[in-house]
């Protein structure tokens, strides 16, 4: 429980970004914050689902923002009582697949972070993602243009991986060094500028499926829509 961080009070304050929401009661909201300093843990956001909700910005998937939380003595849920937006990413909201590569960054970190562990390593490959992602220059609206790259997702599970101590970058694998590199220590967009290779693209996908499956017991919900 978040009481366990040993916060001196009652009231405090964090920049965060929501990985996940599910409805609580009629107007209420359970959401997932991933917070820079205390970790990940859930938040109760009330009248949300009502028209005038003033946090409802704060309160959905892939937005961040800085929030004031306040923990009820012998409440498992701290509650969000204010904060204020930094960003809800809305270029990556007015295309499909930018939302669901978004959404698939929010569920792999989601996974693969415990309740109340601060990761500032994880928390800043984030928003980084998230921050590219959402300046990334695709084509204009009624326009053709190059697509979102298909490196940008993989490379992102990777260093999530190791950032959360599971990862494969000191590892043989059948695939070309120097891609590999790129893709754990380049920078995003030369992670774009990666030329399209189908077996080292099918290779990658294989296995980060089975490390899913067989280590952590769990499915990537998002990969359905990608």
């Amino acid at each position: 429980m978040i009481r366990d961080l040993a916060i001196p009070y009652m009231i405090f304050c964090d920049r965060g970004i929501v990985l996940w929401r599910r409805p609580l009661r009629e107007n209420d909201r359970i959401v997932t914050v991933f917070t820079e300093n205390h970790g990940k843990f859930e938040v109760n956001f009330k009248s949300v689902r009502l028209a005038r909700g003033k946090l409802r910005a704060l309160s959905e998937p892939v937005s961040s923002g800085d929030y004031r939380f306040y923990l009820k003595s012998g409440s498992n849920f701290p509650v969000c009582t204010g904060g204020g937006t930094l960003s809800v990413f809305p270029r990556i909201r007015l295309e499909t697949e930018r939302l669901f590569t978004a959404l698939y960054f929010c569920e792999v970190i989601n996974k693969l972070t415990p309740a109340h562990q601060p990761s500032p390593e994880k928390y800043a490959l984030l928003l980084g993602a998230l921050e590219h992602l959402e300046n990334y220059r695709g084509p204009e609206r009624g326009q053709k243009g190059r697509p979102l790259s298909p490196w940008l997702r993989r490379a992102f599970a990777l260093r999530a991986l190791e950032s959360a101590g599971f990862g494969f970058k000191h590892t043989a694998v059948g695939v070309d060094a120097g891609l590999w590199q790129t893709l754990h220590d380049g920078l995003w967009p030369e992670v774009g500028e990666l030329a399209a290779e189908p077996r080292a693209l099918g290779y990658l996908d294989d296995l980060l499926k089975k490390f899913f499956s067989e280590q952590l017991d769990q499915q990537l919900k998002t990969l359905e829509f990608i």
